[in-house]
């Protein structure tokens, strides 16, 4: 009788003892930076060192197996196929000019920055204090070059399928926030050096009006032969609009001679 009691005393203590346990450590895994992250981006990994790896910048670990400069190569190459993908799918009979602007406004730094920016990734990086995290520019090359290596991980944690419902959820969701907000110059520049062009030139050709309201006119040489001009408010604005009348230029000389 008195060994049945003392039995069940243990017993006791020991499912006691294991609630405890497994409470600690749930709890604790739930309250985790790694598990929050998973949370946040919808994708739970099956072996968290590839996201530990993912947000890991060279200053913290210098080795290239231990941070995300190699998964941010492989995340950029899939982000480029995977919405390559996707715009064929959405505009079967458009040229190849149209879709390389429209993948263009979607990989670049700045609009995978503020994809990166709705899950907060920026604090999740691992660095040392030689990377200015006060820097805006610096914010946005780390936020966009994590979110890369992040699809990368997932790919190599799962496949390609998963990597691909997770670009169409985040990236190709918000793909509107991207195509209306072209930026027309950064995209001739990109167009003229893929083609040894060189680096366009923007020059202020005339300025006018009163202090308080003056109207810029930009011409835009590429290889030393004026392509365009246009006038804005802002020198910014005036740049902008120069580069689209070009970028429409090439759309249609492509278009052409896809026609011949």
């Amino acid at each position: 009788m008195i060994f049945e009691v003392i039995k069940n005393i243990f017993k006791n203590i020991i499912f006691l003892l294991k609630k405890t346990f497994y409470k600690f450590f749930f709890l604790k895994k739930e309250n985790s930076e790694i598990y929050v992250l998973q949370k946040s981006i919808g994708y739970f990994f099956k072996n968290e060192k590839l996201l530990e790896k993912a947000i890991t910048h060279k200053s913290f670990n210098t080795k290239v197996s231990h941070n995300y400069e190699q998964l941010e190569f492989l995340g950029d190459a899939i982000l480029d196929e995977i919405i390559s993908d996707l715009l064929l799918k959405k505009f079967p009979n458009a040229d190849e000019g149209y879709l390389t602007q429209k993948r263009s406004s979607l990989v670049r730094k700045s609009f995978l920055h503020k994809i990166g920016q709705k899950f907060s990734l920026i604090k999740y990086l691992k660095s040392d204090n030689s990377l200015d995290l006060n820097d805006k520019k610096v914010i946005e090359n780390q936020t966009a070059n994590m979110f890369e290596a992040i699809i990368a991980a997932i790919k190599l944690d799962s496949g390609i399928s998963d990597c691909y419902s997770f670009i169409k959820k985040t990236l190709w969701k918000n793909k509107n926030m991207a195509w209306e907000s072209v930026n027309y110059k950064g995209l001739l520049i990109e167009y003229c050096q893929s083609r040894e062009l060189g680096t366009p030139k923007f020059i202020t050709s005339n300025t006018f009006g009163p202090d308080h309201e003056k109207t810029f006119k930009i011409i835009v040489e590429i290889k030393g032969e004026i392509k365009a001009s246009a006038s804005g408010k802002t020198k910014k604005s005036a740049e902008q609009k120069a580069s689209k009348k070009i970028m429409e230029q090439i759309k249609a000389q492509i278009f052409f001679n896809s026609r011949i």
